[in-house]
C-alpha cells in the first residue's frame, strides 16, 4: 500500500500539464485516503487547488522513484488547520513518523515561507502498489 512508503513523491500539474513531483509523508486514514501536512503558500498546494487530480508513488528522500514502482492515482482536496481532518492527518503524521515530524515541526514554526500549515487529503481511484 502507498501508505506503507516512508517517502512518496506527489504528482500535481501545472497550467500548461506539465507534471511537477515532491517528495511528501503520507499517512492512512481510517476510511482509505491518505493525506500529508504542507503549508498553504506552496507550489503544490496552489496546482491541487487548481486541478486536484494527482499521482502518487514511491520515491527516496530526495524524491527519486523507486526502481519498478508503479503510481497511483487520486484526488487531492486541501483541509485548513482546525478542521477535523487536519487534525486527523496530523495524528496520523505524527504517529508514523514519531520524533522526526517533532523535529521538523519545531524548525518549521520558525519560517512562515510555505505559509500556514493545512493537510492535503487524498481519495485514492486505485491503488496498485504492494
Amino acid at each position: 500500500m502507498i501508505s506503507d512508503e516512508r517517502y512518496v513523491s506527489l504528482s500535481t500539474w501545472t497550467k500548461e500539464e506539465n507534471r511537477k513531483r515532491a517528495p511528501v509523508w503520507v499517512a492512512l486514514l481510517d476510511d482509505g485516503r491518505v493525506g500529508f501536512i504542507t503549508g498553504n503558500k506552496t507550489w503544490k498546494v496552489r496546482r491541487i487547488l487548481r486541478n486536484p487530480s494527482v499521482q502518487l508513488q514511491p520515491c527516496n528522500f530526495k524524491g527519486a522513484l523507486n526502481k519498478d514502482s508503479e503510481g497511483c492515482v487520486g484526488v487531492a482536496r486541501v483541509v485548513d488547520a482546525g478542521e477535523k481532518e487536519y487534525t486527523l492527518i496530523k495524528n496520523a503524521i505524527r504517529k508514523k513518523y514519531g520524533i522526526q515530524d517533532l523535529v521538523v515541526g519545531f524548525f518549521g514554526q520558525f519560517s512562515k515561507k510555505y505559509g500556514e500549515d493545512c493537510a492535503v487529503v487524498i481519495s485514492l481511484e486505485n491503488e496498485t502498489l504492494s
